[in-house]
């Protein structure tokens, strides 16, 4: 009976680990704005604000972006994804980084090292925007492996 129990207690945790995902983070909830995100990388959360929570993506904001990373980028490419309800209205595929042009302070990182972004968004985008934009980020370095991996939702009503 024993081994009956521990074999259970033992099955139950296999099985919740195999569906194991990064929690849902919250970044900014308003009456207008709703804005989620969770990592898609099995291995590695991402830690993301967004500040202040506008009524309306316009005006001065401030982003910050921090994860670990787990494989050095001298070359690092990044892939996002923007749909509105469902349709894709925007896609972009940008070398952040390549030998002999490091656009940002983090190019030629090292594996372990603690990346932060902080930037700040002037927003000329003045529409009264509705609906659910699904936002897909994808991140590699020059061996393809995955850097970084993210998936937000923006819902405004």
């Amino acid at each position: 009976m024993l081994l009956v129990l521990i074999l259970s207690i033992v099955q139950m945790g296999w099985a919740y680990s195999q569906d194991q995902q990064w929690p849902l983070h919250t970044v900014c909830n308003s009456d207008k704005l709703t804005v989620t995100y969770r990592s898609c990388d099995p291995l590695q959360d991402v830690g993301f604000t967004f500040l202040p929570c506008p009524e309306r993506l316009t005006g001065l904001m401030k982003i910050r972006l921090a994860f670990i990373l787990r494989q050095s980028i001298d070359e690092f490419y990044s892939s996002l994804e923007l749909l509105l309800n469902n349709v894709n209205v925007f896609n972009r595929n940008e070398p952040l980084c390549l030998p002999h042009f490091p656009r940002f302070t983090f190019c030629g990182s090292r594996r372990g090292e603690l990346i932060t972004l902080d930037s700040s968004f002037q927003s000329k985008l003045n529409l009264p925007l509705k609906g659910h934009f699904y936002l897909n980020l994808h991140a590699i370095n020059q061996d393809g492996f995955q850097i970084a991996c993210v998936n937000a939702t923006l819902f405004f009503q």
